[in-house]
């Protein structure tokens, strides 16, 4: 298969993948500065929410990383 053909199908398969927005993004934008720093109190009671975005960050990131390494794992199998 030409690697156009490839380049099509991975372009494909990635219009059809929903957008993300990641919770961590939302939560530091929410997060009011004092001082020049953020406000602890506010932090302290996001604790729950915080670690919770965290996690899916992580967690997308992970899978972006596998995602990552089955497209450059495709090319060298192609290269070989």
């Amino acid at each position: 298969m030409p690697e156009s053909e490839d380049i099509q199908k991975v372009i494909i398969a990635l219009k059809k993948v929903p957008e993300k927005r990641l919770l961590i993004i939302d939560l530091a934008n929410s997060i009011p500065i004092k001082h020049g720093m953020l406000d602890i109190d506010v932090l302290v009671e996001k604790q729950r929410d915080i670690n919770l975005a965290i996690a899916e960050a992580k967690a997308y990131g992970a899978r972006t990383i596998m995602a990552v390494d089955a497209l450059v794992s495709m090319k060298a199998r192609k290269e070989l």
